[in-house]
């Protein structure tokens, strides 16, 4: 079986903290995600970029909408 890749991971822990609430800031991301990205990836020294980047691809992907230029997010049930 292959290993999650980074935005699987993100993606798994949005779903996990923010399911009832539906929406997050990215300040919230950071705080709650940059921890866990870090113990998966240690030799990543760009975490926050890194969670920006795969929060776009997320929102490409249909699974997380961009609400507005604040860096309020909200889950795609």
């Amino acid at each position: 079986m292959p290993a999650a890749t980074w935005k699987q991971n993100l993606y798994k822990v949005l779903t996990l903290v923010f399911k009832n609430r539906g929406e997050f800031t990215l300040s919230e991301v950071y705080q709650t995600c940059y921890g866990v990205m870090s113990y998966l990836y240690p030799k990543n020294n760009t975490i926050e970029a890194s969670i920006r980047r795969n929060l776009e691809e997320l929102r490409d992907d249909g699974l997380v909408r961009f609400v507005d230029y604040r860096g309020t997010y909200r889950l795609i049930k």
